[in-house]
């Protein structure tokens, strides 16, 4: 559907330790809100495990990716991002601007420059450039 587009409800988790089991993901991950399912991609010898965790609310997946990624499970920094469908890879991306915001007070975070503009639509994400560029 068009809303599983703009309100994602799956968490792609990369980079997990070959011990983390789907039991141990839904754990932590319910933690934050009700997980539908989890599934977890094994078959790659090579390269890490990683698993899928679908939730039942797009809010509870935007916080659980907020509250996940960089944490470490079983001593490994996982990486949780949205999982991509094929169909999002060819998203519309001409509503999409960059806004420079400049001369920010530095006490402002990146997440007050969010709050600022979450009115105006979806923020696909901000940048704080910090004092390295002040000559």
């Amino acid at each position: 559907t068009m809303d599983d587009e703009t309100h994602p409800r799956t968490l792609y988790v990369g980079n997990l330790s070959r011990d983390v089991t789907e039991i141990l993901i839904l754990q932590l991950f319910t933690q934050i809100g009700p997980c539908k399912s989890c599934k977890m991609i094994t078959e790659h010898t090579s390269n890490d495990p990683y698993c899928f965790v679908e939730f039942f609310e797009h809010r509870d997946a935007a916080a659980a990716l907020a509250a996940m990624n960089g944490r470490k499970i079983l001593g490994k920094e996982v990486k949780v991002n949205w999982a991509t469908t094929p169909s999002s890879q060819k998203k519309d991306t001409s509503n999409h601007f960059h806004v420079f915001v400049g001369d920010l007070n530095p006490e402002i975070t990146t997440e007050d420059v969010r709050v600022a503009f979450a009115p105006f639509g979806k923020i696909s994400n901000a940048h704080r450039i910090g004092q390295e560029l002040e000559g």
